[in-house]
């Protein structure tokens, strides 16, 4: 995998008038977060292990307590925490906090058969980052087969001013990342690898920012695609969203999904993107808040033989970027394929995050 490097979440710097909303008088800087407080508590000192073995639940979420509020930081050293990802005895992050993983740190779900879990909660909260380190899910161990709710990161309903800066997200039985609502939300340089039905789905929000990500190999259950853009009733919108800089690469369904059937989804960008081998690079259905002037400047890796130069000629194929058009042209339907079906009545969907 061509990973992106976590040092460039730490200094990638957003200033967007469409995603900017008011942060105590400031623009929120999405990418370009800092802690507020100089406190730091390490998890380990509260009584984590990181053995890979132990349940350290309890001991990183005493220490999350302690800073939310604050402004400090929660710090998880190198190694493998074990973690509780169902139920009340989750991770749940508070107001006012950072998380910040070493390089080399992971969460790691303890195997459930359960329908619905998370690594880490942000209900409710405001300024609120997550930064480094790696979320694994059980999906190689999960006890169960049915369901596709198994998260690593749930951020909201209700939250504000979010940011998730180089975190990877991997083996997820259902997504690695699930925005369910909030304002401000900002995710830099993170990679979703290997979930089983999403990269990153997205239910409700509005101001969101996706940059120099990586959404990746998503495959299991449909709809497999690397962002799903897709509220679950009519009471849900998404608004301005911009999707930039980023890699959707070998996903089993489209590479970015909006679906806008059961709710509204508008203002939606799309740029300086590169699509590899997805079912399709973009797919809109139902979505007329969706213009093609704004799916602009994107790029698809196609592949294609040599020509041959003699009857016996053994012709490799070829990787070719194919930029695409001027948006002022319209829609380029290499890269973006647009449909419209009728709505059917809502089926009540088990709630995620609350």
């Amino acid at each position: 995998m061509n990973k992106i490097s976590r040092t460039s979440a730490l200094l990638c710097f957003v200033v967007a008038a469409s995603l900017a909303g008011p942060a105590s008088g400031a623009q929120f800087d999405g990418c370009n977060v800092k802690p507020t407080s100089p406190l730091v508590v390490n998890v380990k000192d509260r009584g984590a292990k990181g053995d890979g073995k132990s349940d350290d639940t309890k001991y990183i979420q005493k220490a999350i307590d302690e800073v939310a509020g604050t402004g400090g930081t929660v710090y998880v050293p190198n190694g493998a925490y074990m973690v509780q990802a169902h139920g009340k005895k989750r991770l749940v992050l508070g107001s006012k906090m950072t998380l910040k993983l070493a390089d080399r740190a992971i969460l790691k779900v303890i195997p459930t058969g359960a329908k619905n879990y998370s690594v880490l909660r942000i209900p409710r909260a405001k300024d609120v980052t997550v930064i480094g380190g790696t979320l694994q899910g059980d999906r190689k161990e999960h006890k169960g087969r049915s369901g596709e709710w198994g998260m690593g990161i749930i951020i909201g309903p209700e939250s504000e001013r979010i940011t998730i800066a180089g975190v990877t997200s991997r083996h997820m039985w259902g997504d690695g990342f699930y925005l369910a609502g909030g304002e401000d939300i900002a995710l830099c340089s993170v990679v979703a690898i290997n979930n089983r039905r999403q990269g990153l789905s997205i239910i409700s929000g509005n101001r969101i920012l996706v940059t120099n990500s990586e959404f990746r190999d998503t495959r299991g259950t449909r709809p497999s695609a690397g962002i799903d853009l897709e509220p679950n009733n009519e009471s849900q919108t998404i608004t301005n969203v911009r999707i930039e800089h980023s890699k959707f690469v070998n996903n089993a369904g489209d590479g970015i999904l909006i679906a806008s059937k059961k709710g509204r989804v508008a203002n939606v960008e799309i740029r300086g993107n590169l699509f590899d081998g997805n079912d399709q690079p973009i797919l809109v259905e139902n979505a007329l808040g969706v213009r093609s002037s704004a799916i602009c400047g994107n790029r698809i890796i196609a592949r294609q033989g040599k020509p041959q130069q003699t009857f016996n000629a053994y012709a490799e194929p070829v990787q070719v970027a194919a930029p695409q058009i001027d948006c002022r042209e319209g829609s380029d339907m290499r890269f973006e394929k647009n449909r419209f079906t009728p709505r059917k009545k809502n089926k009540k969907k088990p709630k995620v995050g609350n």
